[in-house]
This record gives structure tokens, sequence and C-alpha cells, in this order.
């Protein structure tokens, strides 16, 4: 039996962690043993089906990763791995801990979910870190790199190197059983979730909003998430009737929220890092039966769904203008086709199951091939 260690910054309590929750689940319903690594207390992973080590971690702005990663090679440096072994692990903590995994002969991959997001001074300390993180992906025999998108994958390359032969690509997903079409709201409902950071575009929502109202369309906007707008969009909130905004939520509300809405947002900015993404949020809206509307650049194109019935895609300079008229011929229509079809392809291609079997695969590979 293969044991994979998973050994990530994330806490698996974050709406953000879906796709760690997923994989883990994938991998134990595969027959793996597996063991998560992280900062969470041990009690929250009490029932899972993967066993759980407790990382200790930094409050400081910009330490967490590189205290738990400190405390992981303490970790990895006492610990009796198993014959066929593999460590999978955030590229935030992947520096300090390749040398020591190479020396010992153990099998290890690096989870890059996305490049840092972030600008100004935290993105100056994350850079170079992602960047070793992938060149010790190139450098040692052992080491493979998970990417979500093949434009991701030719960053990877153009930045640092590393052949496009070490790494695999593991898109987004969705649980297509949790998130599911509902009943819907009678007036029409817009929504983003995920984080509500200024990079990715959320502070045009609102204008969007308006820009629809002054239309005549009768339209609500539903927000979820935390972040550095929430500021601001609380202070636009108070002056803007039908702008909903919720915190984080767990996975269930999530999807109750969803089932009920209409058009699922996409306004990450066309840049660098957007534009080789591949955003769970989008896997979701498809699932829960939501027509989309979004800038059009690469990570937008759902696996080859450029523009459809249910996905309308428009230049970041057109956005209010070409959006506001999507919305009122799609009002205009039958939704009802729009859902059933952006359902039919979350069901047919976009499920949890292909990455979880290239993932399972490759880390087969790696541990039978170093033990």
């Amino acid at each position: 039996m293969m044991t994979v260690y998973w050994l990530t910054c994330r806490s698996l309590s974050d709406l953000c962690s879906t796709t760690h929750q997923a994989l883990l689940g994938g991998l134990v319903d595969r027959g793996c043993n597996v063991v998560l690594l992280n900062a969470d207390p041990s009690m929250d992973h009490d029932g899972a089906p993967w066993s759980h080590v407790h990382v200790p971690n930094s409050t400081l702005p910009g330490q967490s990763a590189r205290s738990m990663a400190k405390h992981m090679r303490r970790w990895v440096k006492k610990h009796a791995f198993e014959k066929e072994a593999v460590v999978v692990m955030d590229w935030r903590v992947a520096p300090r801990l390749t040398p020591v995994l190479y020396q010992r002969n153990i099998a290890w991959a690096v989870l890059d979910r996305s490049p840092p997001a972030y600008s100004g001074w935290l993105a100056s300390l994350q850079w170079p870190s992602w960047r070793r993180s992938w060149r010790q992906v190139a450098k040692y025999s052992h080491g493979l790199g998970f990417v979500v998108s093949k434009s991701h994958s030719r960053l990877v390359e153009r930045q640092t190197g590393t052949p496009v032969e070490k790494m695999r690509i593991l898109p987004a997903g969705v649980n297509v059983d949790l998130f599911q079409p509902g009943v819907r709201r009678s007036r029409l409902t817009l929504i983003y979730h995920g984080r509500l950071d200024k990079n990715r575009g959320v502070l045009a929502l609102p204008m969007l909003l308006q820009k629809a109202r002054q239309e005549q369309l009768d339209v609500d906007l539903v927000m979820v998430g935390d972040g550095d707008a929430v500021a601001g969009l609380n202070r636009i909130a108070k002056d803007m009737k039908g702008l909903e905004l919720h915190p984080t939520m767990s996975q269930n509300e999530l999807a109750k929220l969803l089932s009920t809405c209409h058009v699922g947002l996409l306004p990450m900015p066309k840049t660098a890092i957007w534009s080789i993404a591949s955003p769970l949020k989008q896997c979701e809206y498809a699932a829960s039966g939501l027509a989309m509307l979004g800038i059009d650049h690469q990570g937008h194109r759902l696996r080859g769904h450029h523009q459809t019935s249910w996905l309308k895609l428009v230049a970041q300079e057109d956005f209010f203008d070409d959006g506001v008229q999507w919305l009122k011929h799609l009002q205009a229509g039958s939704m009802h086709g729009v859902m059933d079809a952006a359902r039919s392809v979350a069901v047919r291609e976009l499920s949890w199951e292909a990455p979880v079997n290239t993932l399972h695969s490759a880390l087969l590979e790696l541990a039978t091939t170093s033990s």
C-alpha cells in the first residue's frame, strides 16, 4: 500500500482548501494510506479518513510558511518512512524540505495550485520561494510538480527552466453530488464566491449591478468571501439595495446558496496569474446549473469551452456594456435550457475523477521507482 504524506500550509477548515480535501479523499478511496501535516488541531480531523499530524506555525505576517517548513523539516528528519512512501507538499514549504527528502531517497512532488497572487512586499517574499521550489523539481530525479493548466506549465518552464516532462496537470474539479441545481430566487441573481481581494476585480461587480439596473434589469448581486476588499464593499452595500455580502461559509452552505442563484461571475482581470488559473468556482457554478459571465482570458476558458449559451466571456474594457447586454438577453430567454446545459457539462467533464486519477497514477509511479 502506498503511503502519501501531504504537507500543506492550508487549514482544511478554509473554503480555499476544497481542492486539498477532494484530492486527499480521492487518494483514500483508491486505497492509499494518507497522512496530513498542517497547522490544524488534530481534533479537527477526528473521524477523517486520513491520519493527521499537527505542525506549529507563526502568526507573524509573512512568516507562517517559513515557520511551518522549519517544523516539517524536523519531523521529516526523524520520521521512519514506509518503503512505498511519497511526499506531496505546497511550493511554499518545498525549498527547505526537498534536500532532506532527496538525501533520504524519498519520492516527493510539489503541488502548485497558483503562483504568488499577492502584490507588494508579500509577493516579493513569495516569488523567490516559488522559483526555488520549481528549480528543485528540475534538479532532483525523485521530484515532480503538479500544475493546474497547460498555461501554468508554460509559465513554470519559462520562469524556472523546469521541463514540462516533470509536470502533471491537475485542473480544478467539483463534487457534483454536493453542488446541484435547486429552487432559484424569483429575481435574477448574480453571485461571486472566493477571495474578496482587490486584485481579483471584485470591486467592479457592484458597478455591474448598478449598470444592469440602469438598463431596467430586475437583478441582485451576492458576494461571498473574505479579503482586503470587504471594507470597501461594505461601504458600497450600505447605499446599494440588492447587494448581499456574506463571509466565507462551509461547502454545504455554499452549495445551498449557489443552487438558488442564476449567474456566476468571473471578474479576475487578464493578468499573468489569473490567465493560467483553473478556478474552482467555475466548476461549482456549472455543477449548480449557473450561467457564467466573466473577463475573457485563458484562465476563464473552462476546459475548452470559450463562448456558449451559458458561458459569456467579454473583453475587460467591455465588461459592463457587453455584460449587461448579455444579461438582458439571458433574462429574456429560457434560463432552464442554459442551466441544464451547464450542469450537463459539469457532470460529464468537471468532476474530481480525472484529476484524482492523474494524481494517483503519478504518485504511484514515483513511489515505486524510488523505493
